[in-house]
């Protein structure tokens, strides 16, 4: 008798096994795996949001940006209070994007100014969650 571990060893090895004979190459491969987990749509959505929020932020837009977070309570002047000793942000690059569900992150750079002098942050998270068909908010407050 096959015990259950086993049995779900030989059920991983046997789909995979499956998997890469019906591809033709490594390329194919890591296509079907992302078109299987990965939704585009949703990513550049979650992006555009991103976009949205810190074009708002550079231009000190904190009206739009509000909009563009999820509130937990919070009120527009919780919000202004918060980036009242936020150095001035000049711009910002994003890098990649992570879909899991209604949970995003979206990996950025950030270059902003203090006292003439231009600092860059490498590889900052912006957390976004959605919910239901709504569309994405960011996680600004825990």
């Amino acid at each position: 008798m096959i015990r259950p571990i086993k049995l779900l060893i030989l059920m991983i090895l046997s789909i995979f096994l499956a998997c890469v004979i019906s591809c033709n190459t490594v390329d194919d491969l890591t296509d079907k795996f992302n078109n299987t987990f990965f939704d585009e749509e949703l990513a550049d959505s979650a992006i555009d949001i991103v976009e949205l929020f810190f074009d708002s932020v550079v231009h000190k837009d904190f009206d739009a940006a509000f909009g563009l977070v999820q509130k937990n309570g919070k009120t527009i002047g919780d919000f202004e209070e918060e980036f009242s000793d936020v150095t001035d942000i000049i711009s910002y690059e994003i890098n990649w994007v992570e879909v899991r569900n209604n949970v995003a992150e979206v990996g950025i750079d950030i270059m902003d100014s203090y006292d003439g002098t231009e600092k860059i942050y490498k590889d900052l998270v912006v957390s976004l969650i959605r919910e239901g068909d709504s569309v994405w908010k960011i996680v600004f407050w825990d």
